[in-house]
């Protein structure tokens, strides 16, 4: 009787295959919470009422379970192979910042689905655009963030201007990307886009 080995080349091959599949198996779906920390920069003591509403971009990317869909993992090819997933709309977490800061500032600040006609000042967020992608390596991440939006100030009801906010970041970790890691890259980003677009409203509506 003669017992067959297989080659070293099928060999290679199976061990090749084996760890392709277990590399996809390990590749799943990460929940980040998105939060916010007020930064620390002083507006000086500013008074008087603002509105703030925002337009929601017509199809939010969710998922079959309602998540919401903010990023994507994608394998040292950059094909994609899980989703960023996150507890709550980027519009949502956008707008709550805005409220803060600009209450920290001394605004007296509601939020309304739309902006009153006759509201002193008002703030429209719109056109937001954010994404958040991890490239898997085999000995290190990469991550890509990049978040934009439009915010249209109104006084008495006339649009007086438009700032157009954007943030981007990217980051080489040595390890795999963890989710504090992801988390802390989202609040940094919205962190320095309150810092751009608080002082352009202070300017435009506060004391003068």
């Amino acid at each position: 009787m003669t017992i067959r080995f297989p080659s070293l080349t099928a060999v290679l091959l199976g061990g090749c295959i084996a760890l392709s599949l277990l590399s996809g198996c390990a590749t799943v779906d990460r929940k980040i919470q998105l939060s916010y920390a007020p930064i620390e920069r002083p507006f000086g003591q500013q008074s008087g009422d603002i509105v703030v509403s925002r337009a929601e971009p017509p199809a939010p990317a969710r998922n079959s379970r309602g998540e919401w869909i903010i990023g994507s993992i994608n394998n040292v090819h950059d094909v994609r192979q899980a989703d960023v997933l996150s507890n709550r709309s980027l519009g949502e977490w956008i707008t709550d910042a805005l409220l803060l800061e600009l209450k920290h500032a001394g605004f007296s600040v509601t939020y309304a689905p739309s902006l009153p006609a006759n509201a002193p000042r008002g703030i429209v967020i719109s056109d937001i655009n954010a994404f958040l992608n991890v490239k898997q390596g085999t000995v290190s991440d990469e991550t890509r963030h990049e978040l934009k939006f439009n915010a249209d100030v109104f006084q008495n009801g006339v649009k007086a201007k438009t700032f157009t906010v954007a943030s981007r970041d990217g980051k080489t970790l040595p390890l795999s990307a963890s989710t504090e890691e992801l988390e802390r890259t989202m609040l940094q980003s919205l962190q320095d886009a309150m810092r751009q677009i608080i002082p352009e409203i202070v300017a435009l509506t506060g004391k003068k």
